[in-house]
């Protein structure tokens, strides 16, 4: 209570924010109530009943006679077992002329009697008994490998009730009444199964099961999951990527996760040769990435160039862009949850891939009472320069590498219980010798992540994941100029303890709650010489807990809400983060979904290389007593639709504001505290999102057009004024598509427009003299007042699947920017002509790649 207190204290427009954002939640539930009072109907057939009226002569009649008044009066007859009725109970119904609908409805409530319509007949049976305790659970796997299947949809028609299997492959249906029920079970890619439950012989029934690989020509979607697996997520602004989709998409040598999401709308990179995320307005460092359950820090290669996921190893990846749930919280802009695979638990195989730059390999198979995977990658760069003698000399090039792997095992303990570890290992290397010997830098940074999962079945309703995790970031630059040295570290170590529990009470509840621990190491060491200029180091803590509900109103509507609070050491504070989504159904292809939230975050990264991305020398810096942990409020609309089967169609518009959010000053400087370093200031977001997407068929793909607005306000900065950062886009592009020719050759495309960055122009030159003579300087005008030329380039590519060696396997050339368009990168002024000289610096021209995968 004390924390809670002070928390409101310490903030009083908090206060203030909070209780506006409840007011607004408790009008939006009362609308949703109000809105699903007058839409009750749940099918078509309901609807029918709606617009047909009775006549009830007298409020004294019995069932029997009711049911013959209703089939004289329409076309509907009713089926029953006799036995099962009570045809001589008197009805007290309403007399006068009023809808089947309600006539039914107001049955239903005195006798218990459920009343299903098809087509025009009334299948009447029996109401639930007092045993409402009974349960059927278990898991969900592929039969070809063994390997957990997630977002399968588990159904049992006759009671109109379902679920989706979480990522793990578990369902759990609860409160089911007795009887004999068929339960269907679906994914798209596999081929329906069917079992038979009676609830009858025992209360627990535990029946897994394993999908068989349905013989479809139709395959599933380049990128975004099925339609079925998006209408059961309550929450707004979701996506999912399955791990084999991400090599559908064109890109330079190796299939690349951020590349992939970065053609989905609201998703934005600063350059192509960046792989951080800006999405809907935030900066890179306001995503939280996890890889299993662990945090990574800084998941880029080569400066950005690729991610540190290796598609190989990627099971199943889940984006939510905004309105993201209690579970998840320490940023404010999105939450990216990437899953490895398991490995495969019933043979031993693997695959391979090299192509011009790099090559991968990946080993997967039984272990135990479990499976394990293992997978490696490494670009051979270094050795091309090697190979062409360019390692040394005057003309010499960089000497670059980098390298990382993953590996998993998994074993069942028990029938409730399995165990998994999980690591990753990842370093980049650059060497240079830029000046024969008397000038040499080496930089040397990467991730290494471990983490334990315990996940537990504590009753068959009450399912809970515990994980034990370590996250590792740190680079190293050193630099000789002669016999001096140089040497900049920096680095965040992350010790976290995590629970998730999940409580189904019902079939129209699911509970979540749960806790995260953290305990971070942040570094920071500067040397030149003998003299050490920086040595930052601290150890802030940070302890989170959250509760959410997500509650099935009624067929048609769904409510989840939840908060979350989190408090951390160095500003002894507490942030109470409400959520509130919903989901109604419109009609059985259309679905409205809304979802607001407050998200705090008390880490921000540095990004010493001048805001382009990730880089290796972004520093992690915690908030200190001096400061407030930034904030922002974000409001989603989004409308979701399949006009055509298997064609979807969604529009969403969102508006977000950003509360004490920082921005670094770009001037070397000594600082007594870290809070120094930054300007503090706010900023909004808003914008609207359009996404098409076929998803099956010999020709599958997507288009996605995002219009949008970004700006930040600092009182330092630009006289006080509004300014667009340069990832601020407003218009934003993407066509991708695959067209399989035959069963072996495919080709497919991907076409991106953007509207060109924001950037500051020079309006003016001006002369300082100093003790070495004059020096020119641009005069700038206002801040990121002017744009780049606009963005666009087509990626295209070919694979054709054969066999090597008695192996299957395919070969594929991809050509990037294929019309070689030479898209800005940055725009520089030379003061050192007369007049200032301007010079565009190019992006990447056409690149062809060509490479092999093999599968064994």
């Amino acid at each position: 209570m004390n924390l809670i207190k002070s928390c409101f204290i310490k903030s009083s427009h908090l206060q203030t924010d909070i209780k506006s954002l409840f007011y607004f939640i408790i009008c939006l539930i009362l609308y949703c109530s109000t809105f699903n009072y007058l839409y009750a109907s749940y099918s078509h057939e309901d609807n029918r009943l709606l617009n047909v009226s009775v006549k009830m002569n007298g409020n004294n009649i019995t069932l029997e006679q009711v049911f013959q008044s209703i089939e004289q009066q329409t076309d509907f007859k009713f089926f029953y077992i006799k036995e099962d009725m009570p045809l001589k109970k008197i009805i007290k119904i309403f007399e006068g002329e009023r809808t089947l609908y309600e006539t039914l409805k107001e049955i239903s409530q005195e006798t218990g009697l459920v009343f299903n319509a098809i087509n025009n007949q009334i299948i009447v049976k029996k109401g639930k008994t007092d045993q409402r305790n009974a349960v059927v659970h278990g898991f969900i796997r592929d039969k070809s490998n063994g390997e957990s299947l997630p977002f399968v949809t588990v159904m049992i028609r006759e009671l109109k009730v379902g679920t989706v299997t979480n990522t793990e492959g578990f369902y759990v249906l609860p409160k089911l009444p007795e009887g004999v029920f068929t339960v269907q079970v679906s994914l798209v890619g596999y081929k329906t199964e069917e079992f038979e439950i009676n609830t009858k012989d025992s209360s627990t029934i535990t029946h897994s099961l394993e999908l068989e690989s349905g013989s479809l020509v139709e395959k599933e979607v380049v990128v975004i999951g099925d339609r079925l697996e998006l209408q059961q997520k309550t929450q707004t602004s979701y996506l999912t990527v399955k791990g084999p989709e991400l090599n559908s998409v064109p890109s330079i040598g190796e299939a690349d996760l951020f590349r992939t999401l970065q053609v989905m709308p609201g998703v934005k990179a600063v350059s192509e040769i960046s792989s951080g995320l800006y999405i809907r307005g935030g900066s890179a460092d306001q995503n939280l990435i996890l890889l299993d359950g662990t945090v990574v820090y800084n998941p880029s290669h080569l400066f950005g160039f690729f991610s540190t996921f290796n598609s190989d190893a990627i099971k199943n990846v889940e984006l939510s862009k905004g309105g993201y749930p209690a579970e998840f919280g320490g940023r404010l802009s999105s939450v990216l949850n990437v899953t490895n695979i398991d490995g495969d638990r019933v043979k031993f195989h693997g695959k391979g891939s090299i192509s011009l730059i790099s090559s991968r390999l990946t080993a997967e198979g039984p272990i135990g009472n479990g499976s394990f995977f293992l997978s490696g990658r490494r670009t051979y760069i270094d050795q091309i320069v090697k190979l062409a003698g360019r390692d040394k000399g005057s003309n010499a090039l960089p000497l670059y590498y980098f390298y990382d792997s993953n590996g998993k095992i998994n074993q069942d303990v028990g029938e409730s219980d399995k165990v998994s570890i999980v690591g990753f290992i990842g370093r980049d290397n650059l060497s240079y010798d830029i000046d024969k010997g008397r000038l040499n830098m080496d930089m040397n940074w990467g991730n290494a992540t471990l983490s334990t999962k315990w996940t537990h079945i504590f009753n068959p309703t009450v399912f809970s994941n515990f994980y034990a995790t370590y996250s590792d970031y740190s680079a190293r630059t050193t630099i000789m100029l002669g016999s001096v040295k140089s040497t900049q570290e920096n680095g965040i170590r992350d010790i976290s303890i995590k629970g998730d529990i999940n409580f189904y009470p019902t079939n129209d509840h699911l509970v979540k709650f749960g806790f995260w621990w953290s305990q971070y190491r942040i570094t920071y060491n500067d040397k030149f010489g003998g003299d050490e200029f920086y040595n930052y180091l601290t150890r802030p803590s940070q302890l989170s807990f959250y509760l959410q509900d997500e509650w099935k109103m009624s067929p048609l509507l769904t409510i989840q809400g939840g908060a979350r609070a989190e408090y951390q050491t160095l500003t002894h504070s507490t942030t109470i983060g409400p959520r509130l989504s919903a989901r109604y159904f419109l009609s059985e292809n259309l679905t409205i979904k809304a979802a607001t939230g407050v998200y705090y975050q008390y880490l921000n990264a540095i990004p010493v290389e001048g805001n382009s991305g990730f880089s290796p020398f972004d520093i992690w810096i915690p908030m200190n007593e001096k400061m407030v942990p930034s904030r922002s409020i974000d409001l989603v609309l989004s409308l979701e639709a399949e006009p055509i089967e298997h064609h979807s169609f969604s529009i969403e518009g969102y508006y977000k504001t950003y509360r004490d959010v920082l921005h670094w000053i770009d001037v070397t400087t000594e600082v007594e505290n870290v809070n120094e370093l930054f300007y503090v200031g706010k900023g909004r977001a808003f914008g609207a999102e359009l996404f098409f997407q076929k998803r099956v068929g010999a020709l599958t793909g997507s288009v996605g057009y995002t219009l949008a607005w970004t700006y930040r306000k600092f009182a330092e900065l630009n006289k006080g004024n509004e300014f667009m950062p340069r990832f601020d886009r407003r218009h934003s592009l993407s066509i991708v598509g695959n067209y399989d020719i035959d069963e072996k050759w495919q080709v497919g495309a991907v076409f991106t427009y953007s509207s060109g960055q924001s950037f500051t122009s020079g309006i003016g030159r001006y002369m300082i003299r100093t003790t070495i003579g004059p020096v020119d300087h641009i005069l700038p005008g206002s801040l990121y007042n002017h744009r780049l030329p606009s963005y666009h380039r087509l990626d295209l590519s070919v694979t054709k699947k054969m066999t090597f060696f008695g192996l299957n396997g395919s070969w594929f050339v991809q050509i990037y920017n294929i019309y070689n368009k030479d898209n800005v990168w940055f725009r520089d002024f030379d003061t050192q002509k007369n007049p200032t000289e301007i010079t565009d610096f190019g992006l990447l021209p056409l690149i062809p790649t060509f490479g092999i995968n093999v599968e064994f």
